[in-house]
């Protein structure tokens, strides 16, 4: 059978990859709207998307001092955040076949907790459940979580591997026949089948069992992001499926092949692990409507928002620094930390340096390119244009598929539904349908 094409899309409001998405004239603008997301979830199933992909941040976002006034004035990326777990409650009851990946912490909240959330999602949706592991290192994550110890890079992978282990029993703490709900007899669920943990560990104790029985996906598929040396050891470890924002062809490459690299040390030689790229799509009628679209869109990025947006990821203060500063300058006088999560940042600024070495680029310049991308993909063109970039990416081996990332929202997903989808179906690269044969079935990670 030839292998299919993964497609997600990305549910992050106000802003997305694209930092002025609610601007945007055909943007809905009421992120509070229950039946937005149901319509959303409506339409990548329409399109044969695998996953509704929720992202996750604790806190407003924030600038160095914990000023959060321009980002959330601007509507930066962020400034409007539900529960991952219960926004995609209506969503799931919206759709039969769509899966979705929710995005929660495993350095502040505790290990019982995420796998009755886990638990209870993989009941309700039929096994249609992922969970995007990620730690929580920024400062400004911990600003509502003044009880939690401050773990250092390793430490926080440390506790999730705890977390993750521990999960993982919790959902088999119930064999798969232990209930027996036998009304004659009385006999509800068989106690032999059902295990304590006891465990004691270097951050948990917990006794378990979980207050619920195995589900019918048998806990969430494992989704997570990592890119230093330790987040690569634990997605090898624990990941089936990798998100990655990665600008080009041998990013995506490197990174899918040492994962799996890694995780064939470990001895899981069998596991298909699927690695996701994120790319913005900006559709036009012609060549030439597509560039005027994203040079539109360019003009939607407010500058303020922009240079909040870049002081905040990359741990710059640019409070004494006019825009047309030369960015060399202000790297030479900062500290290098960051005052949110910004694994690829960093590596991006320096690739877009790197590119235009004869270019004196300044602060507001570079703060208004990473609010046009955030360090994702644009694919510009006709639906054959991105197409044809999608085809290439996914038949190279560099991915498995693609977390679309919207420009305007939901109109960016009806777009690609319309357009770019029934060009892929067309090449075979895509389902026309779903097997029904079960969500990792459809992730191909039952292979």
């Amino acid at each position: 059978m030839r292998r299919q094409m993964m497609l997600a899309g990305y549910i992050l409001v106000p802003g997305s990859h694209f930092g002025g998405m609610w601007r945007h004239p055909y943007s809905e603008t009421d992120f509070c709207d229950r039946a937005l997301y149901e319509n959303v979830a409506r339409t990548l199933e329409r399109g044969c998307f695998d996953l509704a992909f929720v992202p996750e941040s604790l806190s407003v976002p924030v600038g160095l001092n914990g000023d959060h006034e321009t980002l959330v004035k601007y509507g930066a990326v962020g400034a409007i955040r539900h529960d991952p777990s219960h926004l995609v409650a209506p969503m799931v009851a919206a759709t039969r076949h769509l899966g979705f990946t929710i995005t929660l912490s495993t350095t502040f909240m505790e290990p019982y907790h995420l796998a009755r959330i886990f638990g209870t999602l993989d009941h309700f949706s039929a096994g249609r459940i992922a969970w995007n592991v990620v730690t929580s290192a920024g400062e400004s994550n911990a600003y509502n979580f003044g009880h939690h110890p401050k773990l250092d890079h390793d430490a926080l992978y440390d506790r999730a591997d705890e977390v993750l282990d521990l999960c993982t029993k919790l959902w088999r703490s119930w064999e798969p026949d232990a209930l027996v709900r036998d009304q004659a007899t009385g006999i509800y669920a068989d106690p032999e089948k059902i295990h304590r943990l006891d465990h004691a560990g270097a951050y948990f104790n917990v006794r378990g069992p979980l207050s619920l029985p195995r589900g019918p996906g048998g806990g969430p598929v494992l989704m997570m992001a990592g890119v230093s040396s330790r987040g690569r050891d634990f997605a090898a470890r624990w990941a089936e499926v990798i998100f990655a924002i990665q600008s080009d062809q041998q990013g995506m490459r490197e990174l899918r092949d040492n994962v799996r690299a890694r995780a064939a040390e470990l001895g899981r030689t069998g596991a298909p692990i699927k690695l996701l790229a994120a790319v913005q799509p900006i559709l036009g009628e012609t060549r030439d409507i597509a560039q005027a679209r994203a040079a539109y869109l360019d003009r939607l990025i407010h500058p303020e928002m922009a240079r909040a947006f870049f002081a905040a990821m990359l741990g710059i203060d640019l409070s004494h620094y006019a825009p047309s500063t030369p960015i060399e300058v202000v790297l030479a006088a900062s500290d290098g930390r960051s005052a949110v999560d910004a694994g690829a940042a960093r590596p991006w600024l320096q690739r877009i340096i790197a590119e235009r070495p004869d270019h004196a680029w300044t602060v507001d310049e570079i703060a208004i390119k990473l609010a046009q991308s955030s360090s994702t993909p644009r694919l510009i063109g006709t639906a054959s244009d991105v197409a044809d970039e999608l085809e290439e990416l996914f038949l190279s081996e560099a991915c498995d598929g693609f977390v679309v990332t919207p420009t305007h929202f939901p109109g960016s997903f009806e777009e690609f539904t319309r357009a770019v989808v029934p060009e892929l179906q067309r090449r075979g690269l895509m389902r026309t349908q779903y097997k029904h044969e079960g969500f990792r079935s459809e992730l191909g990670l039952d292979a």
